[in-house]
């Protein structure tokens, strides 16, 4: 019987308080399932300075878990805006490939053209044939 209740004793050490009394000495609710942080002014002597020092070291954990948060958010945002860069950069020299390449496609067209004018006289546009002297039409080469 000494033994129970040394245990019960144990268990619950803080059951003379009030229900609230009890939370305030555990810590404060977050709300988020959790206990926060404990509170350090109701210990004294060593309990106190390990409380507090403790209280320090979460602090710092919560805030580097928040730089760190930060930082990755920071890091996704970039390499979005890389993607998108890369997306549109690449669309914009695929164009202006297009554009040379068929610039150059017309060039060598208006000179073959040019070229056959020059050569037969009587080039047709159109058919891209020439008419010789037999009265057939040939290919321009």
């Amino acid at each position: 019987m000494f033994g129970a209740a040394a245990y019960l004793a144990a268990a619950m050490p803080a059951a003379g308080l009030p229900a609230g009394a009890q939370e305030e000495r555990r810590g404060d609710w977050q709300g988020d399932g959790g206990w926060d942080r404990p509170r350090c002014d109701w210990r004294e002597g060593r309990d106190r300075i390990r409380c507090e020092r403790d209280q320090g070291r979460w602090e710092r954990e919560r805030e580097d878990r928040w730089r760190r948060e930060a930082e990755r958010k920071r890091r996704d945002d970039a390499r979005a805006k890389g993607v998108v860069t890369g997306v549109i950069g690449t669309a914009l020299v695929g164009g202006l490939i297009v554009a040379l390449a068929s610039d150059s496609k017309k060039k060598k067209a208006r000179e073959r053209q040019r070229y056959c004018i020059e050569r037969y006289g009587n080039y047709d546009e159109r058919s891209d044939t020439y008419r010789d002297r037999d009265g057939r039409s040939y290919p321009c080469t």
